[in-house]
């Protein structure tokens, strides 16, 4: 089981300079891949980083750890732009690129507010169909579409990027089906689960694997990874490495651990800094 760090680039940390420091950390200290929120807002008057930015410049201060958004909304993105971004930033990294994907909410107004589609079932319908674009333009190959929210008639973009394919991992607010179906076609599971909050608790082994056999149910092979947001730093340091051992036991492959939106910076990265809590 791989260990990552997910973190909000808001308040303190909407520093890019800041957060590509902390991500050379991480990887020193041990983690294996740093991912961020990617938000327009957050809570009135928090600063906010952009995510994309932050991460080219993270690709400039580590050479191994994997990096991402976790996750993209695809509806709030132009699905050439994003095959852009995406490309370029796997070149960039050297082919570290992990792309989380999803549905986004229009918790704090990020879609409403800038006249954007705030219909989550409208925007699972520009979800499906930009993801779909996005990764026939990652191809390098001509793409024809003509869809219901999308027009595109493109010679190849390039260059392509130099992952082949760039792992996609689709977020889930468990137990909903659709985007769980939507998952299992790809490489990898985000599941958030009910009421965990911003520094969630570990999910439990029968949540664990009732999401593992619905993923396979759905068509999902056994090497999709089945990745798990999680507060290790909060546990009592005696029940850490049992906490971790449970979990990766459970098919977990990748255990991110998570932090407060308006967390103290400092404390932040003392814990990158400390290594994965837990071994």
């Amino acid at each position: 089981m791989k260990r990552g760090i997910f973190l909000a680039p808001f308040a303190e940390l909407a520093s890019p300079r800041r957060v590509a420091e902390l991500a050379a950390t991480a990887e020193q200290a041990g983690w294996d891949g740093f991912f961020l929120w990617d938000h327009m807002l957050a809570s009135s008057g928090m600063a906010v980083a952009e995510a994309w930015t932050t991460m080219a410049a993270m690709a400039m201060t580590t050479t191994t750890i994997s990096l991402g958004p976790m996750v993209t909304p695809l509806a709030r993105r132009r699905p050439w732009v994003l095959a852009r971004q995406i490309a370029t930033l796997d070149q960039l990294s050297g082919g570290r690129l992990v792309m989380g994907i999803g549905l986004g909410d229009d918790g704090w107004r990020e879609f409403s507010a800038f006249g954007d589609e705030a219909s989550p079932r409208t925007r699972g319908e520009m979800l499906d169909e930009s993801l779909a674009i996005v990764q026939k333009l990652l191809t390098g190959n001509a793409v024809v579409h003509h869809g219901s929210h999308y027009q595109v008639d493109s010679g190849p973009v390039l260059p392509r990027p130099v992952q082949d394919p760039v792992p996609f991992w689709g977020g889930v607010r468990w137990p909903n089906r659709k985007p769980l179906a939507r998952a299992a076609g790809l490489q990898g599971c985000f599941p958030i689960f009910a009421d965990t909050g911003q520094r969630p608790a570990p999910p439990s082994v029968d949540e664990l694997t009732a999401v593992r056999a619905a993923l396979t149910e759905l068509g999902a092979p056994r090497s999709l990874d089945l990745v798990v947001r999680c507060s290790v730093h909060l546990i009592d340091p005696r029940e850490q490495a049992t906490t971790v051992a449970t979990l990766d036991a459970a098919g977990v492959t990748w255990l991110l651990e998570g932090f407060e939106i308006d967390q103290d910076a400092a404390d932040v990265e003392a814990i990158v800094a400390a290594g994965p809590p837990g071994g």
